[in-house]
């Protein structure tokens, strides 16, 4: 069997992204053992080499869409499967075309635990420049008592709203990642979505630390977005100040994106005292990134899959906001972030952190176990519909 697998800009500096495709790579293989898969991105060369797949390029997504050729190229799988962090509401305007394509083309389709934030990207939904211009004359001369701004918006997300409803409800089967984003996908119209996990609760560990072992030390991981950048970083870097003024403690910046995340953070970092105690990952390797996040006594970060690497090997997180999908990991722990990324309360931030370093690393892991072994055995129950459904 022949699978095509796509979704977000695989290939372009995410860690995150590359830890799902990897893992889903590695599900799909024990599923249906044999089978053939085509990886879209643009980084083909390094993902055919590491994941031992196919590639093509990565359809929907500029400079080059080239969806009419999507549609003769996918009609020559048995599935697509789309999938990955928060595509869906992110890029609907990517996502939904190649959908539509490869069910013009009668092959399956499938959304696999994808997660959907509390809005529709404000870059896409959002009415600017001169339109906007002219509808809030248009509210001027009304006089107040029409706004035609809110108007505008609202038909557009209602339109976006429909168009989920009318390419997802044609899909053979339709996963998300947490119960929040079902409630999201219900605002369209849509029901019958099972709730599974993401699927990077699946990536492995390298087995080589990256970070020297050195007894008594206690590591701060970070990794601050260069996304919706953190407005208060002269915060920040007092908080990491305090940090490194404790004799036992190491800060270890962990960059997401190995160019952007690593360029923001290295930069404030350079300008605090005790550089012998700030330590750098240099990896794009989501193992490695594990590796990393299971030396430190607690991790903090606007980027969410780095929580959850950690949570992976039960290292307790802090979730800085960065759209919903923090505030949703952070749920499973009954926990909420300590502020976003544009209001962040450093102080309970590092009310926090000496909370996790003044208990026990088992009394932390034991609070995570039973979380993850709740999340593993929702995505297993939804990998039993995924196998049904491409063997159907």
């Amino acid at each position: 069997m022949k699978f095509l697998l796509g979704g977000v800009p695989l290939g372009c500096d995410n860690i995150g992204d590359e830890a799902i495709i990897a893992c889903v790579v590695r599900l799909i293989r024990t599923l249906v053992p044999g089978a053939e898969m085509t990886v879209c991105t643009r980084d083909r060369e390094n993902t055919a080499r590491l994941l031992a797949v196919q590639t093509a390029p990565l359809y929907g997504f500029p400079p080059d869409p080239r969806l009419d050729e999507f549609q003769a190229f996918v009609s020559g799988f048995d599935a697509f499967i789309w999938f990955g962090a928060t595509g869906l509401s992110d890029y609907p305007g990517t996502a939904l075309p190649l959908l539509a394509r490869t069910q013009d083309a009668g092959v399956k389709t499938i959304v696999w635990c994808v997660g959907m934030d509390d809005e529709l990207n404000p870059a896409f939904f959002r009415v600017r420049g001169k339109r906007r211009m002219l509808l809030e004359a248009l509210t001027w001369l009304s006089l107040g008592s029409f706004d035609a701004v809110a108007n505008q918006e609202a038909r557009l997300l209602a339109q976006a709203r429909q168009s989920i409803f009318k390419t997802l409800a044609k899909c053979q089967l339709v996963t998300v990642r947490d119960p929040e984003s079902a409630r999201e996908l219900g605002k369209c119209g849509l029901d019958n979505i099972i709730v599974a996990a993401d699927t990077a609760i699946l990536q492995e560990t390298a087995t080589t630390l990256p970070l020297p072992v050195i007894p008594g030390v206690q590591r701060c991981g970070f990794c601050i977005s260069a996304q919706r950048e953190l407005k208060q970083k002269d915060q920040l870097q007092e908080l990491w100040t305090h940090l490194l003024e404790r004799p036992d403690t190491r800060l270890v910046l962990i960059p997401m994106n190995p160019k952007t995340d690593r360029e923001l953070m290295g930069r404030l970092a350079a300008e605090l005292p005790q550089q012998d105690r700030i330590e750098i990952l240099d990896s794009s390797d989501p193992a490695t990134v594990q590796a990393c996040a299971s030396q430190c006594r607690v991790v903090v970060s606007s980027r969410l899959h780095l929580l959850i690497l950690a949570s992976n090997v039960h290292v307790p997180v802090i979730g800085i906001e960065r759209g919903s999908k923090i505030r949703n990991w952070l749920a499973n722990f009954h926990d909420v972030p300590a502020g976003t990324v544009y209001n962040c309360d450093f102080h309970l931030l590092y009310k926090r952190i000496l909370g996790f370093l003044e208990t026990s690393a088992e009394h932390d892991a034991a609070n995570i176990v039973p979380v993850m072994a709740a999340l593993y055995h929702r995505l297993n129950e939804a990998a039993d519909y995924l196998k049904a459904t491409l063997l159907e």
